[in-house]
């Protein structure tokens, strides 16, 4: 290959946008023939670790290691190294080498250092006054990297630079139109967040945010929620519909009924812990589907088979896409421990509305947000980034939307550091 033919390649890899197959492909190409191209060999090894960091990660922390030992004296090498490695303990001592390393060769690399002091379990003061001499406030991501480190170690650095974030990002989406990373949306709900703000602070997650969570989570998720943190939501939900709505109990003991359910939607169906609970109540030529925001939550729902067909949306507004909205009207919507990301319920409400049938229900679960401790707030966005709500403020929505209230019963859904998170779980018609 001709050093122009590498030059070409290398020009449209950089060139080329996102995760695609087409710009991994040419970057296999290009280090193909030329195993010596250092940069290219860390590019792909960021591409792949973003398409699946489980799956990559060797490979991608081959690649890394190999720029690194081709261009010893490139700190940004250094850097994409240490963005490989994670926060696991494994990988810190690396991790930080490799930074340390970037350090000596570039001192004021703000990149650098962010990443360093996050790294550390215990801020360290003179890093991070090397940062606050380094960094302007144009420098968003980095901004946004320390707010997400201070969260839990200084609440009011942790609020100054989150702001930052916000008001710089503010004139940037006046200006464009445009916050790719949405950096401008997660900042002010992490604000929110550490100010436990009230239903006028921030209505939802941002649907970034939901993603990235689930795409690390995804592959841990059920042994988590089950194991560690005693989830049972679903399994108490379809308890409470059986009570409720003469549904069929799951073990076939009594206190129940026989009806079934010729199309149910699962709202948030995440990796089909729900659906495991509910499919029992489809009839045999019934229809079940799944709604969820992250690709790789809905991979492990497919595995499960669960449900006919699974979308992949924000569940606000599926109602509207044609998979969707061709099977409706549905008999049963359920939601199971998917509101957390929700503070303003109305669009879920209105949606739902319209796709239930006849003697159609609405199940879901809510984390309680007592009298007491929400002022004068429907919803909060709690310190741990989930959303509570009133009893109050359902009872308020279902009158709105024409919801007549079947069953509302207070139990525990699961626990948190070791404490009972107290629902609400609710059935309407």
């Amino acid at each position: 290959m001709s050093e122009e033919t590498g030059s070409d390649l290398w020009t449209s890899a950089r060139k080329m946008s996102g995760l695609g197959d087409e710009r991994v492909a040419t970057l296999e190409k290009l280090i193909g023939f030329n195993p010596q191209h250092a940069r290219a060999k860390s590019l792909l090894a960021i591409i792949l670790a973003n398409r699946d960091a489980v799956a990559n990660r060797s490979r991608a922390l081959e690649l890394a290691r190999d720029a690194i030992a081709l261009r010893p004296d490139d700190a940004t090498l250094r850097i994409a190294l240490a963005r490989l490695m994670g926060d696991g303990d494994s990988a810190l001592e690396e991790k930080r080498t490799a930074l340390e390393s970037a350090l000596e060769i570039d001192p004021t690399n703000l990149e650098a250092l962010v990443l360093y002091l996050t790294s550390s379990k215990n801020c360290d003061e003179s890093t991070y006054e090397n940062i606050q001499n380094t960094i302007s406030d144009q420098d968003v991501n980095r901004h946004y990297e320390l707010g997400v480190y201070f969260r839990r170690r200084n609440k009011e650095r942790c609020k100054y630079h989150y702001g930052v974030v916000v008001r710089v990002m503010e004139k940037v989406i006046a200006d464009t139109g445009r916050d790719p990373k949405g950096l401008h949306s997660k900042a002010k709900f992490w604000l929110a967040t550490v100010e436990k703000g009230g239903e006028g602070a921030v209505e939802r997650c941002p649907k970034e945010y939901v993603v990235g969570l689930y795409k690390g989570f995804a592959p841990t998720f059920d042994h988590t929620l089950v194991e560690k943190l005693h989830y049972k939501t679903p399994q108490l939900l379809r308890e409470t519909l059986v009570s409720a709505d003469g549904a069929r109990p799951e073990d076939g003991s009594e206190g129940g009924g026989e009806r079934e359910y010729s199309s149910i939607l699962d709202l948030g169906c995440g990796t089909g812990l729900s659906g495991l609970r509910f499919k029992g109540l489809l009839g045999k030529e019934g229809s079940f589907l799944g709604v969820d925001l992250s690709p790789e939550m809905l991979v492990k729902a497919n595995e499960r088979g669960c449900y006919d067909e699974c979308f992949c949306h924000d569940i606000e507004t599926c109602f509207n896409i044609e998979g969707v909205r061709s099977r409706a009207p549905f008999d049963l919507v359920i939601a199971c421990d998917v509101f957390v990301y929700l503070g303003n319920l109305e669009r879920i409400f209105e949606g739902v509305k319209g796709s239930l049938g006849v003697n159609g229900v609405f199940a879901f679960s809510v984390e309680l947000l007592e009298d007491d401790k929400g002022g004068k707030y429907n919803y909060i966005c709690q310190t741990f980034a989930r959303f509570s709500h009133k009893e109050e403020y359902i009872v308020q929505l279902a009158a709105e939307y024409g919801f007549e209230v079947v069953e509302m019963r207070k139990c525990v859904l699961r626990k948190n550091a070791g404490i009972d998170v107290v629902g609400l779980l609710t059935i309407l018609r």
